[in-house]
């Protein structure tokens, strides 16, 4: 195919989605091409969704060779290169691509939208999977867990200081230069060394990870996460670092925690919640702790809103109308992580007697 016809193609197949004539499977191309633009991945999916509808106009008028005469508002919206979308898009010669994404893309689909076969909702999202980007101090990128990936750099190549980047919808498990054994949940990130060298093996993370770390007793390991340091010989345990306060639930070994100027020891069995001020151990329930480590949502005693925290991360979404559901509730039970959303969705509305509603990626509570 020539290059025009992939050029008049992409135009059509986005005159029909400006039109609302798309099927679902073309505006998902749309839509996640257009995302593709954005170097702000934190941005919410919400924000992201808003300046889709304000640059519908742009995209519009370009076809009508009126583009001169919008003027995109100024700071309305943090994302890169938006306000643009339509310019880049006519002038690309290779834009057929959008018509094969979903067989060409090397980044593959985590928790992608799918039809809905329920009859209950506008559409249904599937789990997220196994993926991660791991990069080197020169920019340089792998696209790691996914089928048939693009590798421009070989992994031997990776040396010195390196970040393992998970984003929502996806985990990954790495083994360190030592044998030491790393899973890292949804929406997480990893700063290691490809070859530990000194007296100490140390390591930064973001998010929440489950670490198997090789023994070596001449060599502590040290997890740093915020302002705090986990040192640890050889052993087991989870670190929950997304919000402000930083849970360590210990399955065997022993864990020294220093924060703040405090000090505290884990035995297996117990947790240890570092807050701005101190350092709390208590009994942990290590089955829920690292359910998500087993492919699993264990709910015993976890609130609404930590169960909503861990689906939005797992299957990239966002809540909406939170506020009907009383935070203080607390419920019970196990889901598989291999659930679609629309399956989850189902028991939670049972078990809080309100209405989910899943729009693209909005779920909105009624």
């Amino acid at each position: 195919m020539t290059e025009d016809n992939q050029r008049e193609q992409a135009q059509k197949l986005l005159k029909k989605y400006l039109k609302g004539e798309c099927n679902p499977d073309e505006e998902r191309m749309v839509t996640e091409w257009f995302f593709s633009f954005d170097e702000e991945p934190a941005v919410p999916i919400m924000e992201k969704e808003a300046a889709l509808e304000r640059s519908k106009n742009v995209l519009m008028h370009k076809f009508e060779g009126g583009i001169n005469q919008v003027k995109p508002k100024k700071n309305v919206f943090a994302w890169k290169r938006v306000a643009v979308a339509a310019s880049v898009l006519l002038a690309l010669t290779t834009t057929f691509l959008l018509l094969q994404q979903k067989q060409t893309s090397s980044v593959p689909q985590l928790a992608a939208i799918t039809a809905d076969t329920s009859g209950m909702f506008k559409n249904d999202i599937l789990p997220g999977g196994r993926f991660a980007k791991l990069s080197n101090e020169r920019g340089e990128t792998q696209l790691l867990g996914g089928e048939a990936l693009s590798e421009n750099v070989k992994p031997s190549e990776f040396k010195g200081n390196l970040t393992l980047e998970v984003p929502a919808a996806g985990t990954y498990s790495v083994e360190l230069s030592d044998g030491t054994t790393v899973w890292l949940n949804a929406a997480s990130k990893l700063e290691y060394p490809d070859q530990f060298a000194g007296d100490e093996r140390k390591v930064k993370l973001v998010g929440e990870a489950f670490f198997q770390v090789a023994k070596d007793a001449s060599k502590p390991f040290r997890i740093e996460v915020e302002n705090s340091v986990i040192e640890v010989l050889g052993t087991s345990f989870n670190v929950n670092a997304y919000q402000s306060e930083i849970s360590t639930s210990l399955v065997e070994g022993k864990v020294k925690i220093m924060s703040h100027g405090h000090e505290a020891y884990l035995s297996p069995g117990n947790e240890a919640i570092i807050s701005a001020d101190k350092i709390r151990v208590q009994p942990a329930d290590i089955q829920k702790n690292t359910a998500w480590q087993r492919g699993e949502f264990l709910l015993d005693g976890s609130s609404f809103e930590e169960i909503i925290s861990q689906i939005s991360r797992w299957y990239n979404v966002d809540f909406v109308n939170t506020e009907n559901i009383s935070l203080d509730n607390r419920f019970n039970g196990t889901l598989s992580r291999e659930s679609r959303l629309s399956e989850v969705l189902k028991i939670l509305s049972y078990t809080t007697n309100r209405k989910f509603e899943i729009d693209g990626r909005r779920i909105v509570i009624h």
